[in-house]
């Protein structure tokens, strides 16, 4: 999963935004070549440090709908067969098929088991991504074909992440102010959609055939990454960038790819960061933020702490959309001078991108 690390910053300093990559190949080994038309399956997932992405280290299992035929009349030749990981080379299902006589054969592949329905992914698949916990892979393998010493005979899976996945940090460098965040949430972000499954082989370089795509994106919900129910889980800004996703509350990561609006400045159909917070003077403990000028935007009324409101857009002058396969890192940097009154943040402006993809063999 290619990473997008975005880096908002507020009040003093100069927002930027800073773009790494942090996805490897690991490729497959294949076993030694059959001796019969069985068909025979491998697989590969792109390789993360981050838990909960489905890897080809903790890929356990797959699903597989094969079809023959081409056009517009398919045959349905393997229905949702379950394939399982026997060791790290070697992987079964039952009952075994033969590969059909002079015959190509389509091959699709996803995990976890659920998401693809009964219908097959010939058809838009219809997912809901809420509460934002689960990653969901795919790989296509068109056109096999196989008999005994064929070289080809063993189907290989590449598999590619479905989903866009979304991290929140945040941190404050200034040690002259202290900063206490009580809530932070990702808001009007639509959890459904239709997935379309791409034609071309997922093993080869990417391309706008072999990648999938989703349609219909709707029902916007917001994701609430922390909550602070107390004072003691209220989250306090050091200089170590804290993960909002990981605070307590689920751990809100793979979203629903889809478009990022910001028209309305937090309003309407807007996508979203929101913060809640408040400003405090680390010598003397007054509080800095919210005050008697902050604007009526930036007060939530009612609140437990008496914090003010943050918005900070989704999207940026770079991108307006989250793509499948992508890691988006949030990072929010809030730092203040002690003589400002009201606290100024800062539009987040991008420097530049970098696209790193990653193949297999």
């Amino acid at each position: 999963m290619k990473t997008v690390n975005l880096l908002l910053a507020a009040a003093a300093t100069a927002p930027y935004l800073a773009l790494t990559a942090c996805a490897d190949g690991a490729p497959a080994t294949l076993p030694e070549e059959p001796d019969d038309n069985a068909i025979r399956f491998t697989a590969t997932a792109e390789y993360s440090r981050a838990g909960g992405d489905l890897t080809t280290n903790n890929l356990t299992s797959f699903n597989v709908y094969a079809y023959t035929g081409k056009g517009t009349a398919p045959v349905l030749f393997m229905n949702n067969v379950t394939v399982t990981k026997n060791d790290v080379n070697s992987w079964s299902y039952s009952p075994v098929e033969y590969w059909p006589a002079k015959e190509e054969v389509d091959f699709y592949a996803f995990s976890p088991s659920g998401w693809v329905g009964a219908d097959g992914p010939l058809k838009p698949i219809a997912y809901d991504s809420y509460p934002g916990t689960e990653d969901i892979i795919y790989a296509v393998s068109p056109n096999m074909s196989g008999y005994a010493g064929l070289a080809n005979a063993q189907v290989l899976f590449n598999f590619r992440h479905a989903l866009s996945k979304v991290t929140v940090k945040m941190s404050s460098t200034n040690p002259d102010i202290r900063v206490c965040v009580s809530n932070v949430a990702l808001a009007n972000v639509m959890t459904r959609g239709n997935f379309h499954f791409p034609t071309g082989s997922t093993a080869e370089k990417p391309s706008e055939y072999n990648i999938g795509t989703w349609s219909d994106q709707n029902s916007p919900q917001t994701y609430i990454l922390h909550m602070s129910k107390s004072p003691d889980e209220i989250k306090v800004l050091t200089s170590t960038a804290t993960d909002m996703s990981e605070s307590g509350l689920g751990g809100a990561k793979y979203m629903t790819p889809q478009p990022l609006t910001w028209r309305s400045n937090g309003n309407g159909n807007d996508a979203y960061i929101t913060v809640m917070c408040s400003v405090y003077d680390t010598a003397t403990g007054t509080k800095l933020w919210p005050n008697a000028n902050t604007p009526e935007d930036n007060i939530v009324p009612g609140s437990t702490f008496g914090d003010g409101l943050l918005k900070f857009p989704l999207s940026s002058s770079l991108f307006s959309e989250w793509v499948p396969g992508f890691h988006y890192v949030y990072n929010l940097v809030i730092n203040s001078n002690e003589d400002m009154g009201a606290i100024e943040f800062g539009d987040p402006k991008v420097d530049t991108f970098i696209d790193i993809n990653t193949y297999y063999q």
